[in-house]
């Protein structure tokens, strides 16, 4: 048991649900989050999109570790675009979800375990 690896975990944002993905592991979780879908306005309430990211960090986050894991929520700019406002809201959303750094992305295609994997090291 490593009781001090860091995971990290690999969320991509849409805008009705979330696909999360520890890297390096081949399970993949998709769940559905109404809250996201920004066709109606701002999001106003935070609290299903941290319910729901808690879940996922809790699932992706099997057995013990003295470390808690760190996230990359990555934002398609042409699906789901946001605003600087909204993407620090989400960072604060996401680290009281149990992760203790957040990174965001906006790039246009997604990141590969390769290049997660230089994150952690």
């Amino acid at each position: 048991m490593k009781l001090f690896q860091r995971r990290l975990i690999y969320v991509r944002v849409y805008q009705d649900h979330f696909i999360a993905r520890a890297v390096g592991a081949e399970i993949t979780i998709r769940r559905q989050c109404h809250a996201l879908g920004n066709r109606r306005g701002p999001v106003r309430d935070f609290a299903p999109i941290r319910s729901k990211l808690k879940k996922i960090v809790s699932e992706l986050t099997v057995g013990f570790s003295f470390v808690r894991p760190w996230a990359l929520l990555h934002f398609d700019p042409i699906q789901y675009p946001v605003t600087k406002e909204k993407l620090a809201q989400f960072q604060r959303v996401a680290m009281r979800s149990g992760v203790s750094i957040c990174f965001l992305s906006t790039w246009e295609q997604p990141h590969e375990d390769k290049d997660l994997m230089e994150i952690l090291a």
